[in-house]
């Protein structure tokens, strides 16, 4: 996902999957728009970002923090809770989805 990321930050079109949840049903899902919001985090577009998701930003910190940590550092994972962690992120993002539901913050809907 980095990588392909990556690659769009570069400006290269790639033909990602669209939602299939806002295709079927016109809703979007707790993670539409997740990728673009960490997109404009890599360029540096904070405003954007967290307009379009804001579970984008933090999303970039800790893939980088992983990167460092596993990739550079080849450390093994911190003993902490990640079920736990993984849950309340979980539950976060679908309470932060229904909110926005509600609101009808979602930004301009594409096909």
């Amino acid at each position: 996902m980095t990588i392909v990321l990556a690659l769009r930050a570069w400006g290269l079109p790639l033909p990602l999957p669209g939602c299939p949840l806002r295709a079927l049903t016109g809703i979007p899902c707790p993670t539409c728009f997740l990728t673009r919001s960490a997109l404009a985090t890599l360029h540096g577009d904070l405003g954007e970002a967290l307009e379009l998701h804001l579970f984008g930003p933090p999303l970039v910190v800790g893939g980088l923090w992983l990167a460092l940590v596993q990739g550079l550092l080849g450390r093994p994972l911190p003993a902490w809770p990640w079920g736990r962690i993984a849950l309340g992120l979980v539950l976060a993002a679908f309470a932060y989805w229904l909110v926005r539901l509600a609101q009808g913050t979602f930004p301009v809907q594409l096909p």
